[in-house]
């Protein structure tokens, strides 16, 4: 406490402001009754390590803070600075002193840092120090003992959580919170959906950060590729770290966002029917998913044999499409528009390869932009027969981002798309039963796994014009028994309908978000597995799992204690009872296909 009296105001004070001000100074005195009387006598009065108070033979010291010692008068700074000491076992530490305006306190401030888990001592021997001749009568001798060393934790940040697919850059931050006097290194561990060196690059993956320093950075850039996938995500962890730690488990994801070019593949198609000749039914649909300008800016390629690309064949013409267009370019236009019949109004244009389309069914497909790759059904550098695939006789559609095939020569024996074994999907209902389940298993209860899963081949603006029904025990159809509700999906959307939602999602686990919606059927989803399901738009029946007419049991579609599951246009089963004895439709006998 510092009391400035100006000269002109001191006759004024009379005995009772002169015992006010005793007192406020008497209020100063530490914590052992040390008043400020002046006495002669120089008393410390506090010391402090950075804002807490510092007691003799403390423990758990930071080894950065500073001490503070405040005494009751004006301290001699030459001959207080030569008699304080900071010792360790080791010797004399290293500090600077700083001193307060009226020299009354003194911050004692490591010039490097304090040894960690080390003892010290500041000493003080009595002697005189204050500025007026006041003696510290006693020495001085505080005890202490710096904490343990504590290493750094480093964390990760982006600048982004969400990044385009198209070539697109984001910063990651590497920081630490606190320095240290040693260099830390750490390398980076990717994980994720999207794959290292295909879908994305880094800048780099192993680091320095220099002693006394806080951070680094390093880059994450997309690569555009010719595949159009789902959205994709990056994981990066620490793999390994020197003179620092993860505890808090640093980590940070990223998602790669795909944008789907203007123009892009739909299907291919290398059709045999009656009567057809072997070119007849080649072509390769593409749709537009923007407004297009000029179309000449797109050509499509035919990998044959697996032989590699050899580059744009066939080049579109300048004309102009609106996003939705769908378009079809055919080897012979007219043989395969009397194929398709009215659902050749499908298609915005119809236009003629000039022999250039010509795939066999185990060929690839390219889709160019100017010279550029903008995406490939199958493989280029291998023959297509034999491949998952593989098309030949039939077709292969894209619904959403899911390729998927009619099966090997499954148009043969049909003249028209409508009467085909394998319709081609654009001339399909909109949507169609993609499963059925009557699954049981420990725990499961008679209802909990029934359900069945439908599948949006295009964009529906109201689902509420289709509805299901149970035709049980093979006593016919009762038309219409659950109606969708009003609401618009998008061409790939899977739907559960459950009677049990909870109870299936918990079976299902993460797999439940392979569906965009999960409805509940409010009872009226009641197969048991031997009982055919009808498809209805505006109660017309548009597909049937089974036979309505037929009870299940002992037939080859039967489905009890088990599931129904359309891959490549063709139903398979799981099994009967496939599902017994299983917790989560991972760990059964049959995983429910989209789950694996």
């Amino acid at each position: 406490m510092k009391t400035i009296i100006h000269s002109k105001t001191r006759t004024l004070l009379n005995a009772s402001v002169l015992l006010f001000i005793f007192l406020a100074f008497a209020a100063c005195s530490n914590d052992d009754d040390a008043t400020m009387t002046d006495d002669g006598v120089l008393r410390l009065l506090k010391q402090n390590i950075g804002e807490d108070n510092l007691i003799d033979g403390a423990e758990n010291i930071p080894v950065e803070s500073p001490l503070t010692l405040i005494f009751s008068h004006s301290l001699s700074t030459d001959a207080f600075s030569s008699a304080l000491q900071v010792n360790a076992a080791d010797g004399n530490a290293s500090y600077d002193l700083d001193f307060s305006n009226s020299n009354s306190t003194v911050t004692i401030t490591p010039t490097t840092r304090l040894d960690y888990e080390t003892d010290y001592t500041i000493t003080i021997p009595a002697g005189t120090y204050g500025t007026e001749g006041e003696e510290l009568k006693e020495a001085v001798n505080i005890n202490f003992q710096t904490a343990a060393y504590v290493p750094p934790v480093i964390k990760l940040s982006a600048e982004a959580d969400q990044v385009k697919e198209s070539a697109e850059t984001v910063v990651v931050t590497a920081e630490l919170d606190k320095d240290s006097e040693d260099d830390i290194s750490f390398s980076l561990d990717f994980a994720g959906s999207a794959t290292l060196d295909e879908d994305y690059s880094v800048s780099q993956t192993e680091f320095t950060i220099p002693a006394g320093e806080l951070s680094t950075t390093f880059e994450i850039t997309t690569s555009p590729d010719s595949e159009n996938d789902d959205n994709e995500s990056i994981i990066i962890t620490i793999a390994s770290i020197e003179n620092a730690t993860d505890t808090n488990n640093a980590m940070v994801e990223i998602n790669i966002t795909e944008e789907l070019p203007p123009l892009s593949l739909k299907g291919v198609l290398a059709l045999t029917w009656d009567g057809a000749d072997t070119n007849d039914g080649k072509a390769v649909h593409v749709v537009a998913n923007a407004d297009i300008a000029d179309l000449s800016l797109y050509s499509l390629g035919v990998a044959n044999n697996g032989g590699g690309s050899d580059g744009p064949e066939y080049t579109f013409p300048a004309i102009s499409l609106s996003e939705g267009d769908n378009v079809l370019v055919a080897r012979n236009p007219e043989a395969l528009t009397a194929y398709f019949e009215d659902c050749g109004s499908e298609f915005a244009e119809i236009l003629e390869s000039n022999n250039s389309i010509s795939q066999n069914g185990d060929d690839a497909i390219e889709l160019f932009s100017g010279e550029t790759i903008i995406e490939v059904y199958g493989d280029s550098d291998v023959d297509g027969t034999g491949e998952a695939w593989e098309y030949s006789g039939s077709w292969a559609y894209k619904i959403g981002r899911e390729w998927t095939t009619g099966g090997i020569d499954c148009t043969v024996g049909g003249t028209l798309n409508s009467n085909s074994p394998c319709p081609y999907p654009i001339c399909k209902e909109a949507l169609e039963i993609k499963g059925v389940m009557a699954l049981t298993w420990d725990g499961s209860g008679t209802n909990g796994g029934k359900a069945i899963h439908v599948k949006a081949n295009k964009d529906i603006e109201d689902l509420s014009i289709y509805s299901v029904g149970i035709a049980n025990n093979g006593g016919g159809t009762d038309g219409p028994e659950y109606t969708f509700p009003v609401m618009s999906v998008e061409e790939g959307d899977d739907i559960l309908l459950a009677r049990e939602p909870g109870t299936l999602a918990a079976y299902f686990g993460d797999c439940t978000d392979e569906f965009e919606y999960v409805l509940e059927s409010n009872g009226s989803v009641s197969q048991n597995g031997d009982d055919a399901i009808e498809l209805f738009n505006n109660e017309v029946v548009v597909e049937t799992y089974g036979d309505a007419d037929v009870d299940g049991t002992g037939e080859f579609w039967e489905y009890s204690g088990s599931w129904a599951y359309k891959m490549n246009g063709e139903f398979m089963v799981g099994g009967l009872d496939c599902a017994d004895g299983s917790t989560s439709t991972q760990s059964s006998a049959c995983p429910y296909p989209i789950c694996e």
